[in-house]
């Protein structure tokens, strides 16, 4: 007799191979599976969130199975103030399943105005400028009669100007009052000459009144300081004006010989010119002069006398 069956024992050794490559089958997926997951399976590609508001941008994220942050905020010349400038990590980047992504919210174009900077010194308007994130520029000087020496009196751009950081900023500073060459009013009218005075922001004053023989009434035997000097605003001008030749009372002469009368009046610095009554009597007293007695003549004045 001779068995037609498989031999004792060999069904169970196969079962036993298919178990085995079962479980290495099962081992290899649960290692792809599981190199998958940590090397792929448990990210996220961070979503594009550039230039949604910050609402939209986290409720996209948070669709994403990601958690938003919002961080700091940051100038933009391209992206409007209140929407989303950049993302950490960026779009398209990795990031674990809630993972946390970074907003930063942009607050538009960085821009400032100009400060005020009219009737600061120089130096305040220089730490002004740098203050808000402005240069300084060309710094020219001007003449003012109403802003201080040193300090500033226009700017350009004007104050309030809206512009770009860095932006120059010329300013103009003053030199203080412009200078004035003093003017030569020697010899004329004192009223012209303080009206000049005013009007060059000078203060013309008369200090002093004299007779002269030499110059009119009303005009300026003299100035202090000198004609051609040079004066700044305010600067004062001292003048002496003339009264005009000094007035002398003429003294009565009548009926004085021409010899008394002549000296009377010589001594007080009069001339005397003489000159001869109608139906003259050849007596040599005075019978008339010219300025008469009491009258008020210059010294040096001529005075003449007609004798009988």
């Amino acid at each position: 007799y001779r068995p037609t069956g498989p031999p004792p024992g060999g069904r169970p050794r196969r079962r036993r191979g298919l178990l085995v490559m079962v479980l290495a089958v099962l081992l290899v997926v649960g290692l792809g599976v599981g190199a998958w997951w940590f090397l792929d399976g448990r990210y996220t590609s961070t979503p594009s969130v550039l230039g949604l508001t910050g609402a939209a941008a986290k409720h996209e994220l948070e669709d994403a199975g990601l958690t938003p942050e919002v961080g700091d905020k940051a100038y933009s010349e391209t992206v409007p103030a209140g929407r989303v400038v950049a993302t950490d990590p960026e779009p398209g980047a990795k990031v674990a399943d809630g993972g946390t992504v970074t907003l930063t919210i942009s607050l538009g174009k960085e821009r400032y105005d100009v400060p005020k900077l009219a009737g600061k010194s120089e130096d305040q308007a220089r730490a002004a400028l740098a203050d808000t994130h402005l240069a300084v520029g060309t710094v020219d000087g001007a003449w003012s009669d109403t802003v201080p020496k040193g300090d500033v009196v226009s700017t350009s751009p004007k104050a309030g100007t809206t512009v770009r950081p860095d932006t120059a900023v010329d300013l103009v500073v003053s030199k203080g009052p412009a200078p004035v060459k003093l003017k030569d009013w020697v010899g004329k009218d004192s009223d012209d000459a303080l009206a000049w005075f005013d009007a060059k922001g000078l203060d013309g004053k008369v200090v002093d009144e004299q007779y002269s023989d030499d110059v009119a009434d009303g005009d300026v035997i003299s100035m202090d300081p000198p004609a051609g000097t040079t004066l700044h605003r305010g600067d004062e001008v001292h003048l002496v004006v003339s009264q005009g030749p000094e007035l002398i009372e003429v003294p009565s002469v009548r009926a004085q010989g021409v010899d008394a009368a002549t000296a009377t009046l010589e001594a007080l610095g009069f001339k005397v010119v003489t000159d001869k009554a109608t139906g003259y009597l050849g007596l040599g007293f005075v019978y008339s002069q010219s300025p008469g007695g009491g009258d008020m003549a210059p010294k040096g004045a001529t005075i003449t006398l007609t004798l009988i």
